[in-house]
């Protein structure tokens, strides 16, 4: 069951903007729409909104969240394997591998760096990470609710 924007959208754009997996659409100061085959559940557009007017998923208005007050993902660099599947299917591109910070000398090994400031707390990095290096403390959002596979097809 996918998300609701209710009849008291404004039409800011915001959800849209925020939605990690561009399943929202309409026109500025209109309606929006989110659309039920592409929602993955996750809550990002319904914390950034800031008439909070989305429902989840059980009709429950969710309450806007300070953008300064969202926690951002941030990696356990101690379990990071340098994988990059957290580098490739984040839809905000804010996270990159970085030299390992922990070790010096000859030793080339990467590790993954999130740009706090591009992440919207979407949690796919979560999802995708097998060595659970990777995590959103005390996140306000659902852990999306579809696999990896099938994002691709969104």
């Amino acid at each position: 069951m996918a998300y609701f924007i209710t009849d008291t959208c404004i039409g800011c754009t915001v959800c849209e903007l925020k939605c990690p997996v561009d399943t929202i659409s309409g026109k500025s100061k209109e309606l929006y729409i989110i659309h039920p085959e592409g929602c993955i559940d996750c809550g990002v557009c319904a914390i950034y909104c800031p008439v909070s007017c989305i429902q989840d998923q059980y009709g429950n208005l969710v309450t806007r969240i300070k953008p300064s007050q969202i926690p951002k993902a941030k990696v356990i660099v101690d379990d990071c394997t340098g994988c990059e599947f957290c580098v490739d299917i984040c839809p905000f591109d804010c996270i990159h591998m970085i030299e390992d910070p922990t070790l010096t000398g000859a030793v080339h090994y990467k590790v993954a760096e999130v740009v706090a400031e591009e992440c919207v707390a979407c949690r796919l990095c979560e999802i995708v990470c097998d060595k659970d290096a990777i995590i959103v403390p005390n996140a306000p959002t659902h852990r999306a609710a579809m696999l990896p596979s099938q994002l691709e097809k969104h």
